[in-house]
């Protein structure tokens, strides 16, 4: 659920899920009315009072009979008088004031999913929208990693402090390297929507971050309302195989899932080089890559690879046509340590 007119699908899930809630609580409020107006007639006597007085100034004011300024304050002292009234009723009969108000979910936007500004500079999506968009996001990008809120949960004390080179095989120490890489992989959400930030590639040995960082990404381009997919390569060439050889032999199938692997926003392909290899996946690849570099214009098509082969077995492993795209589209960062899993155990 990626492409734009998915992405408009999930809005427009959001709002059916947001006037679900409204009119649940709308019905509930006219039920409590409804009972209550039975046993206690002059609340609903009140009501009607209310809307009269509103309706009988609207008009005065209208017609010019009375000055707009003397008929608000009247209309105020109206109505709080017939509100004060309807307390006194519910109060003295066990009820809290508020009773017959609608109970929304959301207090800030009434389940509406819009908080509209006082100061006319347009209307803004409340948090509960926000959240929403985010699950929805979230369960359509095949992540699952538990505990991943973003870049506040990335560790960089995990990391050894002290240089090993011939052990780890940089020069700098494994947590310096990485906090040089995290602040990068700031940057690049940062500038996310910017086509002259380039894809990353990381690469290093198991267990060192490679995917936990990718999915830090997607956390926190999520949260701004980015589309994001992850992939594992098998999964991803499985994909790709399903639509060639598949989709046009059945009139039932579903070709969006290939769409979303070119159009979503950010594309993630863990493990590179577990898939087998075939000329037909490097082929697929290329085709990939290429599509969404070349279309990384008025909407973002990023794409983040990790995988566990070293950079000089990685260019061996690809054709020079898959090497040429990597090396000049994407920034390229080694990640180095000792395995976190085996640590946190």
């Amino acid at each position: 659920m990626i492409t734009i007119s998915i992405s408009y699908s999930i809005h427009q899930m959001i709002k059916n899920e947001l006037d679900i809630k409204r009119r649940k609580a709308m019905d509930e409020a006219e039920a409590k009315k409804a009972d209550l107006y039975q046993r206690f007639p002059r609340l609903g006597e009140i009501e009607d009072e209310i809307h009269s007085a509103g309706f009988r100034y609207n008009k005065a004011i209208l017609m010019g009979t009375v000055p707009a300024g003397s008929a608000v304050d009247e209309l105020s002292d109206t109505i709080e008088e017939l509100r004060k009234e309807r307390e006194h009723i519910l109060s003295s009969n066990g009820y809290p004031a508020d009773y017959l108000k609608p109970e929304f979910e959301c207090s800030k936007c009434s389940d509406t999913g819009i908080i509209s500004s006082s100061s006319g500079e347009g209307d803004t999506l409340c948090i509960c929208y926000r959240q929403l968009l985010l699950d929805h996001l979230y369960n359509n990008s095949n992540l699952c990693i538990s505990g991943n809120e973003g870049f506040a949960s990335f560790n960089t004390d995990l990391y050894p402090d002290e240089p090993d080179e011939k052990r780890y095989g940089i020069k700098k120490s494994p947590r310096r390297q990485i906090i040089g890489i995290l602040e990068d992989c700031r940057q690049f959400t940062e500038n996310f929507s910017d086509p002259e930030v380039k894809n990353l590639l990381f690469c290093g040995p198991t267990g060192t971050g490679k995917t936990f960082m990718a999915g830090c990404i997607a956390m926190e381009l999520m949260k701004a309302g980015h589309t994001v997919l992850y992939f594992t390569a098998p999964a991803l060439f499985n994909t790709i195989y399903e639509y060639r050889y598949k989709s046009g032999n059945n009139d039932e199938w579903d070709p969006s899932a290939y769409r979303n692997i070119l159009e979503t926003e950010l594309l993630i392909i863990d493990d590179l080089g577990t898939e087998a290899p075939t000329a037909t996946r490097y082929s697929e690849l290329l085709s990939i890559l290429d599509s969404r570099i070349s279309n990384d214009t008025h909407r973002p098509r990023k794409t983040i690879i990790s995988t566990n082969i070293d950079l000089r077995s990685l260019f061996e492993y690809y054709d020079e046509r898959i090497v040429s795209r990597i090396t000049g589209g994407f920034d390229i960062y080694r990640f180095a340590g000792d395995d976190i899993r085996s640590i946190l155990r």
